[in-house]
């Protein structure tokens, strides 16, 4: 197999922007344990900013006259997740400054309604909006369900003046969808299932309407609800409401206007189709679910909403992380106690948790050494399904996994192996690969590491332009079945060619050019459903000035890690950590769900790594930059898994000899993006964690135009 490499990554790992650097005349920094006070901080998070959890619930504390309570503290929570305490991750009070007032989204329901009660509640939603010379004091919506369809305000506003307009006026607001015109909706509100079925679909609309915009959102409901006799009955559906609902961080309220409610609350979530009943979907139901108002109606429904309003102001906001599950569509009772006398708490009671919330483990998976790979490839045996469900706990190098693949003559075996190799490029190499030789003493590492500098400073600048061949290789896991739901894993985690590329590179006057790219049995992606790609901008120019960077920041962050066997003779191998702003690069990831899965994921990450040089020369010959990323610490940040390693080696460019990129591994584990269609709606969602590896090896460098030079450090060939 010609190792390719991936559609990730920029260029070449040898170019790169050394500015000024304040190690370049010094004597470098490094970690001396003899003069350490304490051991030296693990790999980890640089600050202790505490994250928020994956899921959020607004909560309203209210005192024994109904009045909300605005002045608890965090430990006057505590949050129970089926009847067990569960860690409240972060508190936000909207009091704050930085919280803004939650957005309220009035829906005037005119098919449950009759046409007076419907004129009626425009007239009072009107009479609302126009109040205090109609500024309202948060951003608002204004939805109307209409025998026509759904209809929605063309944008949020804090100016009540213009939503109150567009509803005297009848205008043609911004049309969500518009009711079946094969089958309109012509009766009164008594026809029961298309009210239930266009009611429904209404909260789910706006649930997925609402769910990319940030923060809690009031939403009241003008009406008596719907009829749910011969309504809906799916369980499928109200998990899938539910969970809208939950993400768009929607409470709703219901203002009943003139009418007995059209059914009585069964406020007990259903945990399965067996549990599941139309009641269970009536609006009573769903805004005792969110936590949220039932109020009848005072005759003044202006002062109703503002009532609404005023209660749903002051809150609170938690956030937790659900425990991990294997079961899909499971049911958690949620339940918040405050301290204090008398207090009393408003809040969701609930959520469906699902296993794709966590990242799960692969299952069927053997360890093994680079030992055993070496002998399961002499063996033969079933190779292919053994390559692919075992993980490496050392590192299988580059030299040794050559040997491997002349081994091996199918085609999907060498694959497998390469993607296999790929996934343990940070682990510690096999023993006999490191050498048996003591610490260098920290005068001698200071001493290799000032002719790394020197070589990263003075050397490389002066490369001559250039220009290269880049093959890609681009592993992934299959696509998803059309029978997969987006709340389980991925039912093939294998990793298989998807896509291959030529390319050529050129070096010209200190900037980097891709050309002629030609594009190898590339496989056709379904924009339908699974929406992901792996792309990485600056991987090879700046990534050396790493090494620059950890060794310029004091206290240092470089250490000595050992000795190992290289290819021509032995070289030292030193960590680093980056964990400034201004040090570790920027993390990107595509893509997050917001706009249609077409907003890119950007983040200054924390790195860590290592990286193995000459010790006679200072030249870098491998360097690893892991993104410091934590599941647990940071569950809502969609990407789990960065790693790149650049090895470099000889390469002849006119005549000279110099240490140029070789081979390249981009590894990215994230989250797919799974492309739903609910209630009329097209909309982005997360779904499975997925991994995906870009090989690239270079080589066929030739030199622009005929002059040479010998630079400090290289020999010329013979």
């Amino acid at each position: 197999m010609n190792r390719l490499n991936p559609q990730r990554t920029t260029f070449i790992a040898v170019i790169i922007f050394v500015a000024t650097c304040a190690a370049a005349a010094q004597t470098p920094p490094l970690y001396d344990p003899t003069a350490a006070q304490k051991t030296p901080t693990p790999l980890g998070p640089s600050n202790p900013v505490v994250r928020d959890g994956l899921f959020s619930i607004d909560v309203v504390a209210s005192d024994k006259a109904g009045k909300p309570v605005s002045t608890l503290s965090p430990l006057d929570f505590t949050l129970f997740d089926n009847d067990r305490p569960v860690k409240i991750r972060t508190l936000h009070s909207s009091t704050a400054q930085s919280e803004p007032p939650p957005e309220l989204i009035l829906v005037l329901d005119a098919i449950n309604l009759s046409p007076q009660q419907v004129t009626d509640a425009a007239s009072a939603i009107e009479d609302f909006l126009h109040r205090n010379n109609g500024f309202l004091d948060s951003e608002c919506f204004l939805y109307r369900l209409t025998r026509d369809g759904l209809f929605s305000s063309l944008r949020s506003t804090v100016n009540g003046n213009l939503l109150a307009n567009e509803l005297e006026q009848k205008r043609p607001q911004f049309a969500m969808w518009a009711a079946d015109p094969l089958n309109p909706f012509d009766g009164g509100w008594i026809s029961g299932m298309p009210q239930n079925q266009l009611s429904v679909r209404t909260l789910g609309s706006v649930a997925i309407h609402q769910r990319e915009i940030p923060g809690r959102k009031i939403m009241v409901w003008i009406g008596p609800g719907w009829p749910v006799n011969g309504g809906y009955n799916s369980f499928y559906d109200f998990v899938e409401l539910s969970t809208r609902l939950r993400e768009a961080r929607i409470t709703v309220d219901s203002i009943n206007v003139g009418l007995d409610a059209l059914s009585r609350p069964d406020v007990e979530a259903p945990r399965s189709q067996k549990d599941m009943q139309p009641a269970k979907m009536a609006l009573q139901a769903i805004v005792k679910q969110t936590g949220g108002l039932e109020l009848d109606s005072s005759g003044d429904l202006a002062r109703d909403i503002e009532a609404c309003v005023e209660k749903e102001r002051s809150f609170y906001t938690l956030t937790f992380n659900p425990p991990r599950t294997s079961t899909m569509d499971e049911y958690h009772s949620l339940r918040v106690e405050i301290a204090g006398d008398g207090l009393t708490i408003r809040a969701p009671l609930g959520y469906y948790n699902q296993p794709v919330y966590f990242d799960n483990p692969r299952p069927g998976v053997e360890k093994v050494t680079v030992a055993q790979v070496e002998e399961l490839v002499h063996a033969h045996s079933g190779l292919l399904h053994k390559l692919q469900n075992l993980e490496l706990v050392e590192r299988l190098s580059t030299p040794r996994l050559d040997v491997l693949l002349k081994a091996i003559h199918s085609e999907k075996e060498r694959q497998a192996l390469t993607a296999a190799a790929d996934l343990s490029l940070a682990l510690p190499p096999p023993a006999d690969e490191i050498a048996n030789r003591p610490v260098p003493p920290l005068s001698e590492q200071r001493a290799i590491l000032a002719r790394t500098i020197d070589y990263l400073v003075n050397v490389i600048p002066k490369l001559p332009d250039f220009y290269a061949l880049r093959n890609t290789v681009r592993f992934e896991e299959p696509e998803e079945r059309d029978n997969e739901s987006w709340k389980l894993p991925h039912q093939d985690p294998t990793l298989h060619f998807a896509s291959g590329e030529h390319a050529t590179v050129l070096y010209r006057n200190g900037n980097e050019e891709v050309d002629k790219k030609q594009k190898l049995n590339k496989r056709q992606v379904n924009r339908g459903s699974r929406v992901r790609d792996l792309q990485t901008w600056g991987t090879f120019g700046p990534i050396l000035s790493f090494v620059l960077k950890a060794a310029a920041t004091t206290p240092s962050t470089i250490q000595w890690k050992r000795w190992e066997h290289g290819q021509h003779g032995e070289v030292a191998v030193f960590s680093y950590r980056a964990i400034t702003a201004n040090v570790a690069p920027e993390l990107t990831f595509c893509c997050l769900p917001q706009a249609g899965g077409t907003i890119l994921y950007r983040n200054k990450a924390d790195t860590y790594g290592e990286f193995s040089v000459d010790p006679e020369t200072g030249s870098i010959l491998r360097i690893t930059i892991n993104g410091d990323l934590d599941e647990e610490r940071d569950p809502d940040v969609p990407i789990i898994r960065s790693q790149i390693m650049v090895e470099y080696g000889p390469q002849v460019l006119g005549g000279n000899t110099y240490i140029c990129p070789q081979r390249s591994v981009d590894i990215s584990r994230g989250r797919s993006l799974r492309r739903m269609h609910e209630w009329g709606m097209v909309f982005s969602q997360y779904g499975y964690f997925e991994t995906m590896i870009n090989d690239m090896s270079f080589g066929g460098y030739h030199k622009f135009g005929s002059e040479s030079r010998i630079l400090p450090g290289f020999e010329p060939t013979e």
